[in-house]
């Protein structure tokens, strides 16, 4: 057992102190500039607890050792998404026995974790300093994030919510709870979207804490009971409602309805006082991966301002104050003038739309100039309305719109009839397989080639009787009419004796084929948790009621 754990002195890590990163109420934190023994060369942080602080050193001990515990893909996952501690840092004699507290003249001081990378730290003109990219920025009006410089949407802010809540679902499957689940610990970045948690020894390790739990105001839960899966579940309905809602304080799910009427009942069970009411993190993701599928198949809003001029490939940046003011996260800023629907304003747009018309006139001629002025909306409520490039005064190609993004191959599964995106579960060691599996087995139906797409099935699947051809015949003609397409991979996941790999597609069929509540459905968008046996490779041994969920197109 002492093998997986690393012990290291503060003298062992070069000279720290003058690389400081931060302070707290338990303790200072600093860059490791000599990380010691098999550390070298890795990024990683020193968190120095204060003297004052009483902590549980033998559970930091248990929070080190649970990494090697992690099966792979879980290990692989968290490893991304958490500042875990890696290291006990100690003074006195060297430890000769475990717990730490058997050790007489020895005193754990610390822990070393990973240091937060840069691509979750903020740079900004308009801060004081660099600061961490938490997820307090957003909770702000649009104004102040373009001011700081974030331009984050809507399909952005789900895929983060996504990404933390598979995250959530990770640690409470490892008897993980967060606790303190407030928008300073949680960190993000806008790449590929993705969330990173800090002050991880703050988290509940198997019913343990290494100090006892506190809770950020205004993300407090009702209950006596802290770090629970419940109490973790009633902050992320707040995190979801604020992220949408883009302010500090508000339980208003009017945004997040907009978005998605699923992931808004989710929040209002979240927050009910009822704990055991609330909605664990797998309802969340089989939500959540269904409100980005539909996300992605709705059309790119119309960019603001004429409709004919091309959008700028870079927003200006904003202008500089005079003297540069320091803005922090809770503050609002002011609505900007001329914005507030005014007869001014309002006259100004539609100068702005009559200099349109008369230049479209000029350049394109009668047939565009109806299609601006036609009907009683403004000229972007009209979808055959594009963007018309300027030519210079000479005649140029028929504008046409970009295409849609093909998934980047190295995360593209493809068989004969079909293929699976899985850039969204690509952290998951298991994934490439289990995409390939549902890229033949899909592709076998919409090709109609059946007896193959069964063998995909688990023999002891209760789906459907592989031995009887009556049952078999009945599977085919269930599928007889379906075609798939739009398939992406979003989780894959061990739980006990099976593989969860959540899958979402779009399927369509004739009438009287559709899902068991809406027969004459011909188009449906499908959410579906397959449970996965190793049998030979990957099969499908059932979906659970629970993990399917559809909507019609």
């Amino acid at each position: 057992m002492m093998t997986t754990v690393s012990w290291v002195r503060p003298d062992q890590l070069g000279d720290y102190t003058a690389h400081g990163l931060g302070s707290g109420g338990q303790g200072k934190v600093y860059a490791v500039p000599s990380p010691p023994g098999r550390f070298q060369g890795e990024y990683l942080a020193y968190k120095e607890y204060l003297p004052a602080i009483a902590y549980d050193a033998d559970v930091l001990h248990d929070m080190v050792v649970l990494r090697d515990l992690l099966s792979p893909s879980d290990r692989a996952l968290l490893d991304n998404r958490l500042t875990w501690p890696c290291a006990m840092v100690y003074t006195g004699r060297p430890p000769q026995l475990l717990p730490p507290s058997k050790n007489a003249g020895m005193r754990v001081v610390g822990f070393l974790m990973p240091r937060v990378p840069p691509a979750y730290e903020l740079h900004s003109p308009n801060l004081s300093e660099v600061k961490l990219q938490a997820l307090e920025f957003l909770l702000n009006d649009d104004t102040y994030a373009t001011l700081i410089g974030l331009h984050v949407d809507d399909a952005q802010r789900l895929a983060m919510l996504l990404d933390l809540a598979r995250t959530l679902d990770r640690l409470h499957h490892n008897g993980i709870t967060v606790g303190d689940l407030s928008p300073k610990n949680i960190l993000f970045t806008l790449g590929t979207p993705k969330c990173l948690l800090i002050d991880c020894d703050s988290m509940r390790c198997r019913g343990r804490d290494v100090m006892p739990q506190v809770e950020t105001h205004g993300w407090e839960v009702p209950e006596s009971a802290k770090a629970t899966t419940a109490s973790d579940s009633w902050k992320f309905a707040l995190v979801a409602a604020r992220l949408f809602s883009r302010d500090q304080d508000s339980t208003d799910l009017s945004p997040l309805r907009a978005v998605s009427t699923e992931l808004a009942n989710l929040a209002s069970r979240g927050q009910t006082r009822d704990p055991a009411r609330r909605p664990t993190m797998a309802e969340w993701l089989t939500a959540l991966d269904l409100a980005r599928h539909r996300m992605r198949q709705r059309p790119p809003a119309a960019p603001p301002g004429n409709p004919y001029q091309p959008p700028p490939q870079q927003q200006p940046p904003p202008p500089d104050p005079d003297p540069v003011p320091v803005w922090t996260p809770s503050q609002r800023l002011p609505a900007p003038s001329g914005t507030g629907g005014g007869g001014l304003g309002k006259a100004f747009v539609t100068l702005l739309l009559v200099i349109a018309g008369l230049w479209a006139a000029a350049q394109y001629g009668p047939e565009l100039v109806d299609s601006l002025t036609s009907g009683s909306g403004t000229a972007t409520d009209s979808p055959s309305v594009r963007s018309a490039p300027d030519t210079g005064g000479m005649e140029g190609p028929e504008d046409t719109p970009e295409p849609t993004p093909e998934p980047t191959p190295e995360y593209l599964a493809q068989a004969p009839g079909a293929s699976v995106d899985y850039s969204p579960a690509a952290d998951a060691p298991q994934a490439p397989e289990v995409a390939a599996m549902f890229a033949h087995f899909y592709g076998a139906i919409n090709n109609k080639d059946y007896d193959k797409a069964l063998n995909h099935y688990d023999p002891g699947t209760a789906t459907v009787d592989l031995d009887s051809a009556t049952s078999r015949q009945k599977w085919k003609d269930v599928m007889a009419t379906t075609k798939e397409s739009d398939i992406v991979l979003t989780a894959v996941r061990n739980s006990g004796d099976f593989t969860l790999a959540t899958v979402s597609f779009r399927s369509h069929q004739d009438p009287g084929y559709g899902p068991a509540d809406n027969k004459n459905s011909t188009c449906t968008d499908w959410t579906i948790t397959y449970q996965l046996t190793a049998t030979d490779g990957y099969r499908i041994f059932k979906a659970p009621r629970e993990g399917v969920s559809h909507s019609s197109c």
